[in-house]
């Protein structure tokens, strides 16, 4: 009989094992987008033909799926696949290449300690920090990143979240001969405060980023060097920093007020530094920001600025530009900058970096139940110093800073317009056509640029977008 009890309760446990531990609820969303697009882009360089060669027509699609596999209240996991951006006739878009496109954006788990109200998230996930003004920081947003976050709310009022996150790993998992400067870790801790119509949230951020980090084979590594470099390093005309490891840090707050609504403000502040052995390659700036709205029945007015700090006559000296880490969502506007629906590459900059701009723009304009329009207009100039430019003889540094498609260098002898006007209609709860029309008008100086700003075209852009959220 012992034996026999013995023997049913070895299969009892058995079975308990290998049953599954709970049933999960499956929930699905996500997003078809497709893009249809005429832009005669920014091409300066003196080389080109003023851009009569480039492709002025493109079409894409993207398609979105996010799955959350739900254990409880307290656990659950997601998966967020991306299929695309596929562009029709190349690579995966071409005749019989079957879409082949498909890739894990993010993949995380979301779980909360017991007996506590600590929030875990870790794995691939989305990051940003604070942004108030145009809605997304400066310094990192909209990107995809492995990290672990903790949340935690210390009351109705104040909350803290702090992560670490490693952006690059070049050799991760080698054991002999392996690198110990070859990883980028960021460290960063936000504290918002939420009142009865004011919003503060304070943030720091600190990165270490190895002297031998190599993330070529990464969608993000240009915008990552772009922000990190100082401007003789990523312009190639000085070399030699033998700093093992570069120390950068920013501090920032983002500020709203709505409790005199109709109206509403907000602002952002950001400092960020870049430090190194050897002068030529720190980096340290700041940028601040800021709008004013005034909500009406049929349309929002707004006026908004910022302004970033800018290179100095010396490159010897460093940068005196902010840096960043990849701005992938700080938008001002809708073709110069990352303001787009969809699959749209910022003609100008991805932050105001080096900038001051001013803008006045009506939004959620609606006349017509299920349209609405933007119409924003836009003056920017440059915060570098001319003189820097001016006075390279050999006309190297000119030459390696031509506005070209992607990313403007302007000067203080530089300027920019900018208008938008863009539409959107609900055609169904889930289907939405989006129209968007831009154009950009760029006054370089002749004495700073010489010849590389004769061949000066206009940028402009149509763009048809259909997007199915489910």
């Amino acid at each position: 009989m012992k034996r026999l009890i013995t023997l049913l309760l070895g299969m009892a446990l058995l079975c308990g094992a290998v049953s599954p531990a709970g049933a999960a609820t499956i929930e699905a969303k996500g997003e078809w987008a497709f893009d249809f697009s005429w832009t005669d882009g920014m091409n300066y360089r003196a080389a080109d033909d003023g851009g009569d060669s480039e492709d002025d027509f493109a079409a894409h699609q993207r398609l979105r799926t996010q799955i959350d596999i739900i254990a409880s209240e307290s656990l659950r996991g997601v998966v967020f696949l991306e299929m695309g951006t596929t562009t029709w006739g190349q690579e995966d878009g071409a005749l019989g290449s079957d879409g082949k496109s498909v890739k894990v954006r993010r993949s995380y788990i979301d779980w909360i300690v017991p007996e506590t109200e600590l929030k875990v998230r870790m794995g691939l996930q989305g990051m940003d920090l604070p942004g108030a003004t145009f809605g997304a920081s400066p310094i990192l947003s909209d990107e995809d990143v492995a990290a672990l976050v903790l949340s935690y709310a210390v009351n109705e009022n104040l909350g803290l979240t702090a992560f670490w996150a490693r952006p690059y790993d070049t050799s991760s998992g080698e054991s002999a001969g392996s690198n110990h400067f070859d990883e980028v870790d960021v460290f960063g801790l936000t504290a918002p405060v939420t009142l009865d119509g004011v919003s503060v949230t304070p943030y720091v951020l600190y990165a270490s980023v190895g002297k031998d980090v190599d993330g070529t084979d990464t969608e993000s590594w240009e915008t990552f060097l772009d922000g990190m470099q100082s401007l003789g390093q990523s312009t190639g005309l000085l070399t030699g920093d033998d700093t093992t490891t570069h120390n950068a840090w920013w501090g920032g707050v983002a500020f709203e007020l709505t409790m005199f609504d109709p109206f509403a403000v907000k602002m952002d502040f950001t400092y960020g530094n870049k430090d190194a052995d050897d002068d030529y390659a720190t980096r340290e700036g700041w940028l601040v920001s800021a709008m004013v709205e005034y909500k009406m029945d049929m349309m929002t007015p707004g006026v908004f600025a910022w302004y970033g700090s800018g290179e100095d006559d010396d490159l010897d000296n460093g940068s005196e530009r902010m840096p960043s880490i990849s701005p992938n969502a700080w938008a001002p506007t809708s073709f110069g900058f990352p303001g787009s629906a969809f699959n749209q590459d910022s003609q100008f900059a991805l932050n105001g970096a080096g900038l001051w701009g001013v803008g006045v723009q009506l939004a959620d304009i609606s006349f017509v139940e299920n349209l609405s329009h933007v119409l924003r207009v836009a003056y920017m100039r440059g915060t570098n110093d001319a003189d820097l430019v001016k006075k390279d003889a050999t006309g190297i540094l000119a030459d390696a800073l031509a506005p070209a498609q992607g990313g403007v260098f302007l000067t203080d002898e530089d300027s920019a317009w900018e208008v938008n006007f863009d539409h959107t209609y609900q055609i169904y709860e889930n289907l939405t056509f989006i129209l968007e029309m831009g154009y950009i008008r760029l006054d370089l100086d002749e004495d700073t640029w010489g010849a590389v700003g004769e061949d000066l075209n206009s940028a402009k852009k149509l763009t048809f977008n259909l997007v199915y959220e489910f």
